[in-house]
């Protein structure tokens, strides 16, 4: 048997050649190592979240609710948040769940993904920054926020369309990746739409929410209107006249 030495190894001329049960499991091992890391970065970032809450002290319950009003700023940003890194894991959680293997390319925008999930406390912090800021400035702390968020779902995108492009998981049924698609645009139109309308009016952060109901909401009503084909045809012939 030959013999060949590599890196102070020995390596027989069977351990060169991968068979594809053994490469698939490598790719499947290197997949849930960047899950892996993914989650962990995840949770550190959604736990520092909660760092910056200013903890109420009053001694008694009416001077602990007064404390809870003059901080109600901070407990909104924070439950925005919280939503927003929990709702971008539940998609990248959905998406990574049919993948087998990566690439340099799904690495590099994974971590373009993480930065926005890391860069969300601070980003939280300027929403509650003391003060009383002008219009531009507010624009400029909130339309950062949005910008940040936006980019989030920019990134998941990409990774979306990088993973089914390079059919990284052939197994993903198509309703989920078109699941996916709405996911990642919904909140890109949000978040982008408020940013111009923050220089104009300081109650622009409504888009954030009024747009993923209104889409939500004619979604809904599309989908009720169209139905399974079997159905509609059902309905319809039940609802002829019978024949005298």
């Amino acid at each position: 048997m030959s013999r060949t030495r590599s890196r102070g190894l020995t390596l027989s001329a069977e351990d060169d050649r991968l068979t594809p049960d053994r490469d698939q499991r490598y790719e499947e091992r290197a997949t849930d190592r960047l899950t892996l890391f993914s989650d962990a970065v995840v949770a550190i970032a959604i736990t520092l979240l909660a760092i910056d809450l200013p903890v109420p002290d009053g001694g008694n319950v009416s001077e602990l609710w007064s404390q809870v009003r003059d901080n109600d700023g901070h407990y909104a940003a924070f439950l925005i948040s919280f939503t927003a890194i929990a709702a971008a894991w539940s998609s990248h959680h959905d998406l990574f769940r049919y993948v087998n293997r990566t690439d340099a390319r799904l690495r590099s925008l994974n971590m373009a993904w993480l930065f926005t999930i890391v860069i969300t406390p601070f980003a939280t912090r300027l929403l509650t920054a003391s003060g009383h800021p002008t219009l531009d400035t507010h624009a400029l702390r909130f339309g950062f926020y949005a910008l940040i968020q936006m980019m989030e779902s920019l990134a998941l995108f990409a990774m979306l369309k990088h993973i089914d492009s390079r059919g990284e998981a052939p197994d993903a049924p198509r309703s989920v990746v078109n699941s996916l698609g709405w996911q990642t645009w919904i909140p890109m139109a949000a978040f982008g739409l408020s940013i111009p309308f923050f220089f104009v009016a300081s109650y622009a952060w409504v888009f954030w929410f009024a747009v993923p109901i209104v889409v939500g909401r004619l979604r809904l009503l599309r989908h009720r209107g169209s139905g399974p084909p079997d159905r509609r045809v059902r309905h319809q012939a039940s609802s002829r006249p019978e024949d005298t």
